[in-house]
């Protein structure tokens, strides 16, 4: 009986203690950047009793007595111990200890160790994007990711170029974006307040990107937005304003202008038609075209307030900013509004909810592009007619005509300008994920992204002179919006089995539509000028209205296996099937698999020696195809445009008809790239050296071409283009990153530097001949062929200038004929490079390749105590610049010139070998010839960015945080190169036809003052 009543008391006591015990959960971090830990483990102290944390770094420890203390434990990060104190709830933020090896890194469609990657996947951090003050996070890209290519528009809201590992489709090279799990069917992320940005992943190569198969072809570029977290709730202010400044270029005044303009027509025994009111000018009597369109200075401003916090059930993150850049004209201009809420919803353990949205507002007055009248204006021809010749009528008509050129006023074309757009937006992105089990995940996403467009503009009538002048005014309004919206479902699942094999698997199926509306309306004849009447129903005269609608669908399966043995050796493998409406039956549907391999050799035993100067080391392999679908809708069809009107009959009548619009191309399929890249991973030195490096090779099969049809279809040539797959191109490459950070007491510093190398091939385009491109003389300034570099400049070897009429004639075939009998000592000698005694086409090469060998970053921080100081540079190297701006030497049909020409210009036997002769007519076509005289290097390296911070001690301000700073933005550039931007070239044109200088909009040096305050 004894037996029994003990037993029953044990069992009495057993009970009361469990009663006692309760479930603990929370979620493991890491306390450097907030970011939950995959595969931590947590135990409890003194048992076996643990558990590892899921793929948000959550857990949930039942039956924990409450006074145990757990153990909190991650590859890389110091071992935490807190007590449970009767709480239910135990968040740990564990310390870095080695290096970022195990962060986490946004792969597509899920997440995963930076140590487990079998790919070429750069990370950028939200913070070094915010280092540089920029309208589109693009801008702040450059010179930090080897292999990645960035280009500025210099103006306001211009979309930046970017270009990751080289060219291999004549459609472009723009990246395929993508904001927390929706791909964007644009370009252009300019709605995205920079400071929202958590991390920015940059998927380089097929093995990685091709789980976006679609269009992957050009790199995926992953934006993920900063998230609330549980806990005290934080508020960060910034705000940063200063100015932007275009350096003048040097151009003559109205004393070397008129002695320019008298000497080309004295070289040729012309007397020059001097049309200005006076002679002998003098610089103070002239105009000085730059100071009067051109501001000095251009306002820049930006702000930003974020309030981020929540606790275990809620967490929300809710942003505001605003960013505002005026152009360096009176007019032009470029702001943008941005509101951001990010939320998510724990119901249970099991099941949580989120909603992200993000709308926006942009408006912008189209900055000018005048910086090449600015340059070429008749410097003696004043702003205004005389007060006495104004018509008080319309003040356009008051500007002076050019006397001695064809320019027209910029100031009058600046006092026209009008044309602005407002443009509304919002990305809307609601999910639910259910957890049924720790290792299975499911998810749904729906992500909206809706905007709308108004653009209108006015038209003036003027009439300054005959050849400046518009008969008729007009209004005019273009509206254009859309809806576009992806739906995201993926199952994932992730495990451990017998402590070595890590595997994660997922699936998934996604759907995308695109619709956009655009229509446009205008009218002539508007009675006034006055603000109030700038609408198109103000007009009187002749209307046009047009406008279309554009659908677009996509259907994709997905899957991929992600597996390791012992963190030692790994495989990744995926596949994409997709469909799209782009593409006839038959052949909307094409599958983009991929493969990739690792080895991290460090863990092996026979490299336990090494383990005292080596941390980490990793051999990659991956191979994979992506697509390409950047063509317009609709191409595989045959389509009639109306509107056409035939003339009949012995009395002339129209009659409206139709004729064939577009030729299809029934056959029409996917363009596909394959990939293939070798890559190295290594840290040395407990982790403060770093090194990745690279090799790849990129090639296009199928290229979708605009090919030109037969005109016996009954097409002309101007509307024959008919787009098939017939090209091929290929880019091959190297990258090598390496960096170096340490600290030496409160001095602490890092530096980084970012090589890449690429050339392009075209191994085909159509088979017909070359692609010529390139405008801005008589004749094409590039050539694009079959097995050759592409977008190379096509012309003639110049070979100096003619000293003397000796050397002119000694310039003959054997038989002694001149081989350019226009020619006079003065003159650009061109090389007669197949000997048959006459300047042709046979005689023209290769003169110049606009994409670089080399493209360097370098990066710089320093920081002691409360001080910081950071430096950014970027540069290309082997580049080549097309030059038109050197026709600026020559005074070109009365053109303005650079200071200097009189000077510069070749005015006797030995004056110099560069600059040819002064010449009215320019019978030797030194400066209408496509030749090696324009070519330049390209070459330049800037300083993209020079901060220096102070943030306030701790004890002065306590729970707050407050730091100032000043940074000065593309403040230097070293290069030999004689424009005004070496960078702006590569940004204008096309893939084939860039690299002209065209004296576009440059990238300006800006200064700003900034704050950034939290608590």
């Amino acid at each position: 009986m004894k037996k029994y009543i003990l037993t029953l008391c044990l069992a009495l006591i057993g009970l009361s203690m469990m009663a006692q015990n309760i479930t603990v959960s929370g979620v493991v971090t890491s306390k450097t950047d907030g970011e939950p830990l995959i595969g931590a483990t947590v135990r409890v102290k003194g048992t076996n009793q643990g558990t590892a944390t899921d793929i948000d770094g959550n857990y949930t420890l039942p039956n924990v007595a409450k006074n145990a203390t757990l153990i909190f434990n991650y590859v890389g990060f110091a071992e935490l111990s807190l007590p449970v104190g009767g709480q239910t709830t135990v968040n740990a933020a564990l310390t870095e200890t080695t290096s970022a090896l195990d962060e986490l890194v946004v792969v597509g469609y899920g997440v995963a160790k930076k140590s487990d990657l079998t790919s070429s996947i750069s990370t950028i951090k939200g913070g070094e994007i915010n280092e540089m003050v920029a309208g589109n996070a693009m801008d702040a890209l450059q010179g930090r990711v080897p292999g990645v290519q960035v280009a500025s528009g210099g103006g306001p809201g211009t979309t930046p170029k970017v270009m990751i590992r080289g060219v291999t489709s004549v459609n472009g090279s723009n990246p395929l974006y993508v904001v927390d799990g929706v791909p964007l069917n644009t370009s252009n992320i300019n709605f995205i307040n920079n400071n929202d940005i958590e991390s920015m992943e940059v998927l380089k190569d097929a093995s990685a990107s091709a789980i976006y198969g679609t269009r992957a072809s050009n790199g995926v570029i992953i934006i993920t937005t900063k998230k609330g977290k549980s806990g005290q709730t934080h508020v960060d202010f910034s705000a940063s304003v200063g100015w932007q400044h275009i350096s003048k270029p040097s151009i003559a005044g109205a004393n070397e202008y008129e002695k320019v303009f008298n000497k080309r027509y004295e070289n040729d025994g012309r007397v020059a038609p001097w049309n200005s009111p006076y002679v002998d000018y003098a610089d103070v009597d002239g105009t000085d075209w730059w100071n009067e369109v051109v501001n000095k200075t251009a306002l820049i401003q930006n702000y930003s307030l974020s309030v981020r916090g929540g606790n275990d059930k809620f967490v929300y993150s809710l942003s505001v900013g605003y960013f505002k850049n005026n152009s360096q004209f009176d007019y032009g201009y470029w702001d943008k509004l941005n509101v951001r809420l990010n939320t998510e919803y724990n119901f249970t353990d099991w099941l949580k909810a989120g909603l992200d949205i993000a709308p926006n507002m942009e408006k912008w007055e189209n900055s000018p592009e005048l910086f090449s009248a600015a340059m070429a204006m008749d410097p003696t021809t004043p702003v205004f007619r005389p007060e006495e010749e104004w018509d008080p009528a319309n003040p356009m008509n008051n500007y002076q005509r050019s006397y001695n050129n064809q320019e027209w006023n910029p100031a009058g074309s600046l006092a026209r300008m009008d044309n602005n757009t407002t443009k509304m937006q919002v990305l809307m992105n609601p999910y639910i994920q259910v957890q049924p089990i720790k290792q299975l995940t499911l998810r749904t996403q729906f992500g909206v992204n809706a905007w709308y467009q108004r653009n209108d503009y006015y038209n003036y009538a003027f009439h300054i002179d005959a050849l400046e002048q518009s008969a008729k005014n007009s209004a005019g309004r273009n509206y254009s919006d859309a809806l576009n919206w992806t739906w995201n479902n993926t199952v994932t699942y992730m495990d451990t089995f017998a402590e070595k094999h890590n595997l994660t698997a997922m699936v998934g199926f996604t759907a995308e539509r695109y619709a956009d509306w655009w229509a446009k309306a205008s009218r002539q004849d508007i009675p006034g000028n006055s603000d109030l009447l700038h609408e198109v129903s103000a007009g009187t005269g002749d209307q046009f209205a047009s406008g279309s609608t554009t659908y677009q669908t996509l259907a994709s399966v997905l899957g991929r296996v992600m597996y390791n043995y012992d963190s030692r050796y790994y495989l990744t493998a995926s596949i994409r099937y997709d469909g799209s409406s782009k593409f006839a039956k038959g052949n909307k549907w094409a599958s983009f698999p991929s493969v990739s391999v690792a080895w991290r050799l460090s863990e092996e035993n026979f490299m336990e020696g090494a383990r005292g100067w080596l941390d980490n080391a990793k051999i990659r392999l991956g191979w994979g195809k992506v697509g390409n679908q950047a063509i317009n809708p609709g191409l595989f069809l045959s389509t009639l445009d109306n509107g056409v009107n035939y003339v009949f009959g012995t009395t002339p009548t129209r009659y409206p008809s139709s004729i064939v619009g577009q030729m299809g191309s029934p056959a029409l399929k996917w363009e596909t790239v394959e990939d293939i890249d070798f890559g190295i991973d290594a840290t040395f030195l407990s982790n403060r050296l770093n090194l990745t490096f690279d090799l790849y090779q990129k090639t296009s099969h199928d290229m979708l071409y605009a090919r030109q049809s037969l005109l016996i279809t009954g097409n002309p040539s101007w509307m024959g283009a008919v787009t098939q797959n017939i090209g091929e191109m290929r880019a091959r490459g190297w990258e090598l990153s390496l960096s170096w950070n340490d600290k030496v007491g409160d001095f602490g510093y890092d530096l980084g530097v970012q090589l890449s190398g690429v050339r392009n091939k075209a191994i085909k385009f159509s088979g017909d001949g070359p692609v010529w491109a390139g405008e801005g003389m008589p004749e094409s300034i590039i050539r694009n062929e079959d097995g050759g570099l592409i977008s190379r400049f096509y012309g003639y070897q110049a070979d100096g200038l003619f000293q003397n009429w000796e050397e002119v004639y000694a310039h003959t075939n054997e038989h002694g004929k001149l081989i350019q009998p226009d020619a006079q000592p003065g003159d650009i000698r061109f090389l007669d490079l197949n000997h048959d005694g006459q300047l042709n086409n046979d005689d023209k090469k290769y003169i110049g390749n606009p994409y670089p060998d080399l493209m360097m970053g370098f990066n710089l921080g320093l920081n002691y105590k409360g001080w910081d100081f950071l430096a950014n540079f970027y540069g290309t190297f082997g580049n080549d610049i097309f030059n038109l701006q050197k026709v600026r030497y020559s005074g070109g049909g009365g053109q303005n010139v650079y200071a200097g020409t009189l000077g510069k210009a070749w005015s006797g036997e030995g004056s110099t070998n560069d600059i040819p002769r002064l010449s009215y007519n320019d019978l030797n076509q030194n400066y209408t010839r496509v030749s090696s005289f324009f070519v330049e290097d390209g070459s330049y390296f800037r300083c993209k960015l020079l901060t220096l911070g102070y943030t306030f001690p701790e004890k002065w301000l306590g729970d707050f945080n407050l730091r100032l700073y000043f940074s000065a933005q593309n403040l230097f550039t070293f290069t030999k190169y004689k424009g005004m931007d070496p960078e702006r070239p590569f940004y204008d044109g096309g893939v084939i036809e860039t690299g002209i200088d065209k004296a576009k909009y440059p990238t300006p040096k800006t200064f700003l003052f900034g704050v950034d305050f939290k608590f």
